[in-house]
């Protein structure tokens, strides 16, 4: 569906809220950039979220002023703005496998298992997790045979 066949599906009142909505979510994306920027100690990580952030809150602000003279265009840069959260998701799972990465190799230098990793060792699997995963492993063969069943029919 096109973006701006989406915006006339909307109900009248989201419509109308639309520069609103922009507007504090604006406000919230430069509050954020704001806050980060008055930490001290900033990282390349934290320099790239101001970034992202400023272009959000830019365009989201952007799309609230253009609501007064095309509604549809102020959709598309609406949901331009938003399309650049994944961007952020996308940051955080590359942090995340880096961190994973460092921990992986500095337990190799170490010859030590790290802390999280072992008690996860020693714990798992305990008699209630068990006793969920058979739960678990009944409901999805009673499933799979009733998809059969519908199948055959």
């Amino acid at each position: 569906m096109d973006h701006v066949e989406a915006y006339k599906s909307l109900p009248g009142w989201l419509q109308r809220l639309l520069p609103f909505i922009s507007i504090v979510l604006s406000l919230l994306a430069f509050s954020y950039v704001f806050y980060r920027y008055t930490q001290g100690d900033l990282e390349l990580v934290h320099w790239l979220r101001i970034i992202i952030f400023s272009i959000i809150g830019t365009v989201l602000l952007f799309s609230a002023v253009t609501f007064v003279f095309n509604k549809e265009e102020a959709w598309k840069l609406f949901i331009g703005g938003l399309t650049l959260i994944p961007i952020l998701l996308l940051l955080q799972l590359f942090l995340l496998i880096l961190r994973v990465i460092r921990i992986v190799l500095q337990s190799i230098f170490q010859g030590s298992v790290p802390e999280p990793i072992r008690m996860f060792i020693e714990n798992y699997p305990s008699k209630f997790d068990i006793i969920i995963l058979g739960v678990l492993f009944i409901i999805g063969v009673l499933w799979i045979i009733d998809q059969l069943k519908k199948s055959k029919k």
